[in-house]
């Protein structure tokens, strides 16, 4: 019972600090034009292809539109299978959805492209501990206040520490 009441605690305290309202603007890390600069598209087309179907599945992320925002995101991996926030994105839909497996996978492929985005640690350590891989929660949520304090998100850090201190006492 316990550890019911901790694991509550943890996903009620991750939702109230991260927005479940989400847009171009609030996503993390989301210049979209810097960031897919960063990555070789094929052509102009394909680029405005991904962005547009990146602030779709966006704009379905924040009106809890799970599935739809999932089908957007896949269209984002489809043109360019090395866009991290492709894989953000629909990993934070499945998240959303109570899919941890399916989140975690893609999780593991944002840090794999990209292991400086620090919500990907955030939201990977919170499903690990959903999935009953708690030292793996531990070290991602760790990973993830040392990010966030990087990028001078001192709210988030201190809420990595916090639910990484209840993981330990759960």
């Amino acid at each position: 019972m316990k550890g019911l009441k901790a694991l509550s605690a943890i996903v009620v305290l991750s939702f109230m600090v991260i927005s479940p309202r989400v847009n171009a603007q609030t996503f993390p890390n989301t210049n979209i034009k810097r960031q897919t600069e960063k990555l070789q598209v094929e052509s102009n087309s394909n680029q405005d292809k991904a962005i547009s179907y990146f602030k779709q599945g966006l704009s379905l992320l924040g009106a809890k539109k799970y599935p739809e925002a999932i089908k957007a995101f896949n269209e984002v991996i489809r043109i360019q299978p090395n866009n991290p926030y492709g894989y953000l994105g629909r990993g934070l839909s499945y998240f959303r959805l109570k899919q941890y497996q399916q989140a975690k996978t893609d999780l593991d492929k944002t840090i794999e492209l990209d292991n400086s985005i620090a919500h990907a640690y955030f939201y990977r350590g919170i499903t690990n501990y959903m999935l009953d891989n708690t030292n793996n929660a531990i070290t991602d949520l760790q990973t993830a206040a040392r990010l966030f304090d990087r990028d001078g998100n001192t709210k988030l850090a201190q809420t990595s520490r916090d639910l990484i201190r209840r993981m330990r006492n759960a």
